[in-house]
């Protein structure tokens, strides 16, 4: 009998699409898909719709803000987030990491990070 791996199922969240095609390419490079939503209601409809194995959330996204997705996803899974964000504010880190995210993490980053 074959031992088949199923490799983690991640969905990035972010408006800017220049980044979300660089990060699509660099997971591909190690053998990761990515799904992708470019706003704060399509990333939430899709993060609940299907069964994501880590979510990476922008905070500042239009239509609804990543801390209000963060909001509305630990309502309903416990799936890992990390909150990818400009704000580098501490007291956003706080409320991010306060209202359920795993990680938070600054742009500009590192690929490697």
């Amino acid at each position: 009998m074959r031992l088949v791996l199923k490799s983690p199922s991640i969905l990035l969240i972010e408006d800017d699409r220049e980044l979300s095609a660089l990060m699509e390419e660099f997971f591909a490079a190690h053998h990761l898909s990515l799904a992708t939503a470019h706003d704060g209601e399509q990333g939430l409809a899709r993060a609940l719709d299907g069964s994501y194995d880590l979510i990476i959330l922008d905070v500042m996204l239009p239509v609804m803000d990543g801390f209000e997705v963060l909001q509305q996803l630990r309502r309903r899974t416990s799936v890992p987030v990390i909150m990818l964000t400009a704000r580098t504010e501490h007291g956003d880190r706080i409320s991010g990491l306060n209202l359920g995210a795993d990680d938070y993490l600054n742009k500009p980053f590192s690929p490697d990070e």
